[in-house]
């Protein structure tokens, strides 16, 4: 059997584990991994094809798409997401709730997809904070050619011995992200929240408001739940792959996950909500994906933390500002915004390590 990776999956491979997980999914059978890192004009950047030979001689020949959050096609069909909801966009969401005249989000998450979404969810919190507190505890060297010391355990004793309470915020918030994102550059598990590459992002945010402001984890998963829908309307609209639309699609996504997730947590209004998931996104407008080497390390990780810190911007800005002025942009504005501006990027600049930093680097 031969599995080949096309395009942002064969420059990344490698740095990004996919080979391994190849080998591993088909494991008992032999298997030969092929990297064809063409960016062949028409292609999805995310394809891999699989040829195997079946016992009597047969040859199959089949070739998927991955499009980012766990989502994949057939290459040569079109994705097309369940269509349990009775809307896709923030603006069809708040018709719906005005139409039941309700303005809780999560009820209606709760209708659509039944209660034991919560217990599901409460599973992936479990999970997530698992990776976090397993990353603080890890000070290994980061596996791969870049040689980085995991530092996310030693910044969180920073935080602890930091006196000002605004500076200690913004450090745990970073460990926290940082943690999960060495456990991923480690191969380690990690909660897709929305992708592996910005899996630190909504961990970190909720976890900061379990550990420093004791809220209960029942109510963070139902935060989480609320994050997660807006996200969804980003991937149906969009999407929330870096090789299609750079890494504003990736940590732009999580951003607006965390800030939608904290904004609902303290009670704010959807159109709160809306503003902390617009602000989140709208800010990283243009943000290339350019991992160095192809290894989620540098600048991911570091790209995670501002994340974070940014999340937690937002929902202030939700909190504090929304009520005084009215935001001229949308939520689902800033979504069509974000996907005009990735297919504008140049292919260099959306995952494959080609361009940007990961140049610069190499070129140093």
């Amino acid at each position: 059997m031969a599995v080949t990776l096309h395009g942002s999956l064969a420059l990344t491979g490698r740095g990004h584990g996919t080979d391994e997980i190849v080998r591993k999914a088909f494991s008992g059978y032999p298997v030969e991994v092929l990297f064809d890192d063409a960016l062949v004009k028409g292609m999805h950047p995310n394809t891999m094809t699989i040829d195997a030979k079946t016992s009597d001689g047969k040859t199959l020949s089949e070739s998927y798409v991955s499009i980012g959050g766990g989502a994949f096609r057939k290459a040569d069909s079109v994705y097309v997401p369940k269509d349990i909801y009775p809307f896709s966009t923030f603006d069809g969401m708040k018709a719906y709730l005005k139409e039941k005249k309700t303005e809780d989000i999560l009820s209606v998450i709760l209708e659509v997809e039944g209660k034991d979404i919560l217990d599901y969810t409460m599973e992936l919190l479990e999970h997530s904070f698992h990776t976090i507190e397993e990353g603080l505890r890890e000070e290994s060297v980061l596996p791969g050619p870049l040689h980085l010391d995991a530092v996310s355990g030693r910044i969180r004793k920073q935080a602890l011995s930091t006196e000002r309470v605004e500076d200690r915020r913004m450090l745990l918030l970073a460990s926290y992200a940082y943690a999960t994102s060495e456990e991923n550059a480690r191969g380690k598990e990690v909660v897709t929240a929305p992708t592996c590459g910005a899996s630190g992002v909504v961990p970190s945010v909720l976890y900061y408001e379990w550990r420093s402001h004791r809220r209960k984890k029942a109510d963070l998963a139902r935060a989480y739940l609320v994050g997660g829908l807006v996200c969804d309307f980003i991937k149906e609209n969009a999407a929330v792959s870096g090789a299609m639309y750079g890494c504003q699609a990736e940590i732009g996504s999580a951003a607006s996950f965390a800030a939608s997730s904290l904004a609902y947590l303290d009670h704010l209004s959807i159109f709160q909500i809306e503003y902390a998931a617009e602000v989140a996104m709208e800010h990283f407008l243009g943000l290339t994906c350019d991992p160095v080497d192809g290894y989620v390390q540098v600048p991911c990780i570091e790209r995670n933390a501002m994340a974070a810190i940014h999340a937690y911007a937002s929902y202030l800005f939700s909190k504090d500002i929304a009520p005084h002025r009215k935001n001229r942009v949308s939520f689902d504005n800033v979504v069509r915004a974000m996907k005009e501006t990735g297919q504008e990027l140049p292919q260099d600049l959306k995952e494959t390590s080609l361009g940007g930093l990961a140049k610069i680097l190499r070129s140093c």
